[in-house]
């Protein structure tokens, strides 16, 4: 298995221009989205993005048993989510269902592992990536992976993610079994991871 350090494939910019965008404008495109958007169209926002904490502290909401999902916006075509984790939090193995998904790192340090199907009907992993604050992953279908915050205790991450269209049923999996898992979207105020 490989694992990669990536760069920062964002950096906040010094001087305002057009293209940038606010967390409260981003929302907005997924409150008035008209048709599914694409991996690289999501990608595109995020990398626009100027995430400053005072436009998103109102979702930096923290769980103690697991990492907490806090719905920003959402349409018929996809979601956006602010996800705060704790130290040792982790999705399970897991695809999103049909669902594109991308994720912006905006504090911290998320590990990220890939995923394969193995002849025998089980994962194992192929890849880890480790990504800095500012750092744009994607999953696109049919993508399997693992979200993690492997920092040290007392270190919190916090990401901004976007399904299209919005998640329902993810199926989970397990390197020890051949068993895929349904898992239907619930919804989580105060936060509830999967």
């Amino acid at each position: 298995m490989r694992v990669t350090d990536t760069k920062t494939v964002y950096e906040p910019r010094a001087i305002a221009t057009t293209d940038e965008l606010t967390l409260g404008e981003l929302a907005e495109i997924i409150n008035n989205l008209k048709a599914v958007p694409k991996l690289d169209e999501i990608k595109q926002w995020f990398s626009s993005l100027l995430p400053r904490q005072r436009d998103y502290e109102s979702y930096r909401v923290f769980a103690s048993r697991k990492y907490a999902r806090n719905l920003i916006a959402r349409s018929s075509f996809a979601e956006l989510l602010m996800l705060c984790w704790r130290s040792g939090q982790r999705t399970p193995i897991h695809d999103h269902g049909g669902s594109v998904g991308v994720v912006l790192l905006v504090e911290g340090l998320l590990t990220e592992t890939m995923y394969e199907r193995a002849p025998e009907g089980y994962v194992r992993p192929y890849n880890t990536f480790r990504w800095g604050a500012g750092g744009i992953t994607g999953a696109d279908v049919p993508d399997i992976h693992q979200l993690l915050n492997l920092q040290p205790p007392g270190r919190d991450m916090v990401t901004l993610h976007c399904y299209a269209p919005p998640l329902s049923v993810l199926n989970t999996y397990s390197p020890r079994s051949s068993r895929v898992r349904h898992w239907r979207e619930g919804y989580f105020a105060g936060g509830a991871g999967i």
